[in-house]
């Protein structure tokens, strides 16, 4: 321990610091007096830590992939609903159309993105 900057321990935190690193605040205690807190640079600046789920790190997506089956997903509900409005034999073959337009770019999809990640 240094005689020209010795550790002292944060008010927050209670881990040791230089004294030079340290920055006093004036703070009201329950009484309503003044008393000078010393607190660390990390406590003077917090910052929310976000921690992630462990099962989200092991799902490898890509952001393009997961746009286009998105995208691709919302195509086949309009083609659906369209024909279902139209509702006669050109209703039934939009429909089905849409179908499988979308199970053939999803399908691709999942095939490119296994090759992609072997």
């Amino acid at each position: 321990m240094s005689r020209r900057d010795p550790y002292e321990a944060c008010s927050r935190c209670e881990t040791f610091h230089l004294s030079s690193e340290m920055t006093s605040v004036p703070v009201r205690d329950a009484n309503g007096q003044i008393v000078q807190l010393r607190l660390c640079p990390s406590c003077m600046r917090p910052y929310t830590t976000y921690i992630q789920a462990a099962w989200i790190q092991q799902v490898n997506l890509e952001r393009s992939v997961t746009v286009a089956a998105i995208m691709t997903a919302a195509l086949v509900v309009l083609m659906v609903l369209f024909g279902a409005i139209l509702g006669s034999p050109y209703g039934g073959a939009l429909m089905l159309a849409g179908i499988l337009t979308g199970a053939c770019v999803l399908a691709s999809l999942a095939v490119g993105s296994c090759i992609r990640s072997h």
